[in-house]
């Protein structure tokens, strides 16, 4: 009997607790409940950041990272050829002359900057 006692004073204190919580200013509990979520977002973006930049400044990362880029494209050319291999070898070697040029381009123009500092 003392347990179905205790059950029924808890439910009905459960029930007072929320009627004052309504009654006592609904406005300051959605205050505090924002004002908790809108943090805890913040730190959730602050902590995405810094994961890439840490890829990148690493040696393990760089070569996660460009891992990862070379097996989006082979997928994109396969994606893109249909199965002709005669096409997907195309797109390839085309990738490859612009990643050369581009490669170039940018060492010509670091070469540059450095004469001009």
């Amino acid at each position: 009997m003392t347990s179905a006692n205790k059950k029924s004073a808890n439910a009905s204190s459960s029930r007072s607790g929320n009627t004052q919580r309504r009654t006592s200013g609904s406005n300051t509990g959605s205050r505090s409940a924002s004002g908790t979520a809108s943090r805890s977002r913040s730190k959730k973006k602050a902590a995405r950041a810094p994961l890439l930049s840490v890829l990148k400044d690493s040696s393990a990362g760089r070569f996660l990272l460009i891992l990862v880029a070379v097996i989006c494209i082979l997928g994109l050319d396969f994606l893109f050829s249909l199965n002709k291999f005669g096409l997907f070898f195309l797109f390839l070697g085309i990738e490859l002359i612009a990643a050369v040029l581009i490669g170039w381009i940018r060492f010509v123009l670091r070469g540059r900057s450095d004469e001009d500092d």
